[in-house]
């Protein structure tokens, strides 16, 4: 990626992403191997959009696993005033936030996981509130940025400086950094989009089935179920709370869902690769694991009450630069992103029309799943077709082979 490329970059996750203002604070929140991108954020934001002023939130994974491994629990369960105030002030001047993501995959491997979980714990429970805040009412985005060490996990079998060029290859055509104008070609993208997505809601669909080499299940959706497109709107503004952005996505009601199906490529499971396997549902629960890794499998499935059923059915089409891709990134942005999905574990509210305030009421009164853990499973395949059952018995062609039909075009 050269300089002209990056600032494009830096110019699309800007406008796109948060919709920064003129006079607006911008909080980004990066690695330190981001560094030459954290600066064309920096200068595009004060350059081209006349923002407040920037803060930098630098991370060091290297330190972050240094700290987790030495540090006595008393240190890693306290969290200074300082962060607690500073993330308050930054939230009450209603600043936008960007989270930097450049994954490296397999950081926290081999050391003490309920020391992790405690510190984790300590800082969420502490910062809560204004973290709620920016999710309620303040604008946000996570953007991937490539590293070194995140290429080399992804193509293992090339050189270093050949897997990052690879992946910066990528990020070029998935935000068409080559066009004349990508802002715009991307903003066509998201146009698409929202056509796709309001189309989908005016039918109406009461129930979707999957049919392909791999897949047979039929699904039902609560009646008052929302597909969503990642927009989302504070005021007037529009911003996209990560990018990319690939997916429509819905809620199933939870115990619906009975068929099988397998998965389409590898599972990136917090780190670990974990090959294609099969999943048996009935009203909704997975009954039956048929994998190589199925004890690791079955300790994530009995994680908590609603971590046997399903909260998200996302779809992808294989046009996309990362379906075509056919790799597992290691980083749940782009594998999300990357195919067609059912996710385990936890619905998203926004997914149905919610008039109740807590995510308990809003799973008890629709019918949808409530987890504390939520992972996305690929089913995404070249023969995919999805079939919509409206209220009235219509049958419609959403998919048909794997990518959108003649009507969501």
């Amino acid at each position: 990626m050269n300089n002209k490329q990056m600032i494009l970059y830096a110019r699309l996750s800007l406008l796109r992403g948060v919709n920064l203002k003129e006079g607006q604070e911008l909080v980004i929140n990066a690695p330190i191997t981001a560094q030459d991108f954290v600066r064309a954020l920096t200068q595009e934001a004060y350059k081209t959009f006349k923002s407040g002023t920037v803060h930098i939130n630098w991370q060091d994974p290297i330190i972050t696993r240094i700290t987790y491994q030495n540090a006595p629990e008393t240190t890693l369960e306290s969290v200074p005033n300082y962060i607690v105030e500073r993330m308050k002030e930054q939230t009450a001047n209603k600043a936008a936030f960007l989270t930097v993501a450049s994954a490296l995959p397999g950081l926290l491997n081999g050391l003490d996981q309920q020391k992790i979980q405690k510190a984790q714990q300590a800082s969420a429970k502490a910062l809560r509130h204004h973290q709620e805040t920016i999710i309620r009412e303040l604008k946000f985005t996570t953007i991937p940025y490539p590293s070194m060490p995140w290429a080399k996990r992804v193509y293992p079998d090339m050189e270093e400086s050949d897997a990052l060029m690879n992946l910066f290859e990528l990020f070029i055509k998935l935000f068409n950094l080559n066009d004349d104008n990508p802002i715009k070609a991307y903003t066509e993208h998201l146009n698409a989009l929202e056509s796709r997505r309001r189309k989908l809601n005016e039918a109406g669909f009461e129930r979707l089935k999957f049919k392909s080499a791999t897949a047979d299940f039929q699904v039902d959706l609560p009646e008052d179920h929302i597909w969503v497109s990642g927009a989302q709107k504070r005021g007037e503004d529009v911003f996209i709370p990560n990018l990319p952005m690939e997916e429509i996505f819905t809620a199933p009601t939870k115990t619906s869902l009975n068929g099988q199906f397998s998965l389409s490529r590898p599972l990136n499971l917090r780190g670990k690769r974990i090959d294609p396997f099969t999943l048996h549902v009935k009203y909704g629960e997975i009954v039956e694991v048929d994998s190589d890794e199925k004890e690791t499998l079955e300790k994530f499935l009995d994680f908590d009450k609603g971590s046997r059923f399903f909260g998200e059915i996302g779809l992808v089409p294989k046009t996309t630069e990362l379906y075509q891709a056919d790799t597992v990134f290691y980083q749940q942005l782009l594998d999300e992103n990357s195919a067609t999905h059912l996710a385990i574990g936890n619905a998203y509210p926004m997914s149905v029309k919610a008039k109740e305030r807590t995510a308990q009421e809003v799973a008890k009164t629709h019918n949808i799943n409530l987890s504390r853990l939520h992972i996305d499973l690929p089913i995404g395949t070249d023969d995919l077709d999805i079939l919509g059952v409206t209220k009235l018995g219509e049958e419609v062609m959403i998919f048909e082979n794997g990518t959108w039909s003649d009507r969501f075009k």
